[in-house]
């Protein structure tokens, strides 16, 4: 599919934001996934039609495995979360010179990230080293260099902040399913950071990521169920996600679960 064509209908898929249903999404029974109640029919109907369009755009998204395996440790995708683990597998497959990996190393340590010590320094020299390849690669239609575009612009990574930008990258790798994206999405949705605040929205994307197991939307998520923010109040939701965020090993999500559960048993 021609990219320009490709990146116009995907931009459009961003403006309407159609729940996303992958191929190989992997049912939990023990998981309450139905979309919460602001989901409209519309965007269940469009999940084919989304289907369609992330096979014919994302034929290039492959990665580096060892690459997307660190990502599924760092995020909890795995099963827990172990940025140990998700380290080793980074530095090897960034020392074999992935443009990605390389990126991402920036990413780490700009914030002191996956056990990394904080060095925004070194973070904007690594970045420098790979920002234009990383572009060129988004506009191939990789989501995970969109992502990483929407890093650089949030965090100042060889090019200026600008929160705008970042969202604006972020929404293209969020509707070509990266998990990341989408939780960074509903992140900057909550704050309003680059674009206007939305509880509804932060849930929407929250919750893409969350299904598929990133602990920490599941934490978030949790928290806006358990304060009906975005979302009709639900205590047993919120009890559902946090243990989910709390078994991939979220302390945070481990000392919210207590008190919510009293509540919701009181109740």
């Amino acid at each position: 599919m021609n990219v320009q064509l490709c990146n116009h209908i995907l931009h459009d898929l961003a403006a309407t934001k159609p729940y996303l249903v992958v191929a190989d999404r992997v049912e939990n029974p023990m998981l309450h996934t139905t979309p919460p109640p602001a989901f409209s029919l519309y965007r269940c109907c469009a999940a084919l039609f989304v289907a369609i369009v992330l096979a014919a755009c994302a034929s290039k998204a492959v990665i580096a495995p060892e690459l997307e395996e660190a990502i599924r440790w760092y995020t909890g995708e795995a099963g827990t979360v172990d940025d140990t683990r998700a380290r080793i597998l980074l530095e090897r497959v960034a020392a074999d010179g992935d443009v990605l990996a390389i990126m991402w190393l920036a990413r780490v340590y700009s914030t002191g990230r996956m056990t990394f010590p904080q060095d925004k320094t070194r973070a904007a020299e690594i970045a420098s080293t790979v920002i234009t390849e990383v572009e060129q690669l988004a506009a191939e239609g990789i989501g995970e260099a969109n992502f990483l575009m929407g890093t650089a612009y949030a965090e100042g990574l060889a090019v200026p902040i600008d929160p705008a930008q970042a969202a604006a990258w972020y929404r293209k790798a969020a509707v070509l399913n990266v998990t990341l994206a989408q939780h960074n999405l509903g992140n900057i949705y909550a704050s309003g950071t680059g674009v206007s605040q939305s509880d509804t929205e932060a849930v929407y994307w929250w919750f893409l990521a969350a299904e598929k197991g990133d602990a920490i939307p599941q934490f978030r998520l949790a928290e806006m169920y358990e304060l009906g923010r975005g979302v009709e109040q639900d205590l047993e939701q919120a009890i559902n996600w946090y243990g989910e965020s709390n078994r991939r090993g979220n302390r945070n999500a481990a000392a919210a679960l207590e008190p919510v559960s009293y509540t919701h048993l009181r109740a």
